[in-house]
């Protein structure tokens, strides 16, 4: 692998980190527009559960790149909206996302 490579590769953020982000950020978009966990898990079409696994502190689970899609456009966010803060070379501060 080139240098180049091995320098970008070790600046990638781990999974969890991801995930954490991700479900941060629909968590505060939820909260913001005051739509109920419920109504919105049945919208784009995941179980409650599994969605309350996405918005919990700590980002327990992954999502598709289609559920990000559906989950943004009923949001009425972008996807930048909800990756804000994947692209940071920042460590997280997980401080930052606190409520």
């Amino acid at each position: 692998m080139c240098g180049d490579c091995m320098q970008l590769k070790s600046n990638f953020k781990s999974k969890d980190d991801v995930q954490f982000i991700v479900g941060t950020n629909v968590r505060k978009a939820c909260k913001e527009k005051k739509i109920n966990l419920m109504e919105f898990a049945e919208e784009i079409d995941i179980s409650y559960e599994y969605l309350r696994h996405i918005v919990s502190i700590g980002g327990q689970k992954s999502l598709s790149f289609y559920s990000m899609y559906k989950i943004a456009k009923i949001l009425g966010i972008s996807m930048d909206e909800l990756c804000d803060g994947i692209f940071e070379d920042d460590k997280i501060d997980y401080n930052k996302y606190k409520e």
